[in-house]
């Protein structure tokens, strides 16, 4: 287990999450069925922590892997922060594991792998970086949306998004958070549980 503190976390999705990852699942043709042992240890860990039976079940297809790519991105003044801000990734080395349904789609992930995220604030210069390594599950509840459950991970919640908006958590204990495509190839997050200690960067960086 990593240490939990500013200073390290773990992660199941980066800030510009795993949309395009998931679309491009949708068209992947099935992998051979995977053997009921084919998880490790902390997989079926997070599972389990994700709420999820800890191993595999029947009818399944998969792992079918791939390497998501966080992309620099900037978040405008009042969208997720007060303030305009610029985020880049020095460190990025996703795995994502998939397994579909008989027609190809994803009904399961679990994502893993070293990942660190630098933020400015361009309003002050002023620079952090986190560690959001770590492992955890992405569930896909229907077409439209997907789930992203585990420890120690981050998530930008903007002016629209609801319970919580305006701002932008690293969880270092649980979070959940569904997030559902809107008309015109936007996002909506619901934050569904959070758990434990946590920071929000809006404040840090302020």
């Amino acid at each position: 287990m990593a240490a939990r503190g500013p200073g390290r976390t773990r992660r199941i999705g980066g800030a510009a999450l795993v949309a395009a990852a998931a679309a491009a699942l949708l068209t992947a043709p099935p992998a051979a069925a995977a053997p009921r042992d084919a998880l490790t240890p902390a997989e079926a860990a997070a599972l389990a922590d994700a709420g999820l039976p800890a191993s595999l079940p029947q009818g399944l297809h998969g792992p079918i892997v791939t390497h998501p790519v966080e992309q620099p991105f900037d978040y405008p003044a009042g969208e997720v922060c007060a303030f305009p801000s610029h985020s880049t990734f020095p460190v990025d080395d996703l795995t994502q594991k998939t397994w579909v349904d008989d027609a190809g789609n994803p009904v399961f992930a679990l994502e893993s792998g070293p990942l660190v995220m630098r933020t400015t604030n361009l309003a002050t210069g002023e620079t952090i970086e986190r560690d959001v390594s770590g492992s955890g599950v992405v569930t896909y509840p229907d077409a439209n949306s997907f789930v992203l459950s585990g420890d120690d991970w981050v998530a930008g919640f903007h002016t629209g998004d609801r319970p919580v908006h305006n701002r932008w958590i690293v969880a270092y204990g649980f979070m959940s958070v569904k997030v559902a495509t809107t008309p015109g190839g936007g996002s909506s997050r619901t934050l569904l549980a959070l758990r434990g200690p946590h920071e929000d960067l809006c404040a840090t960086l302020a």
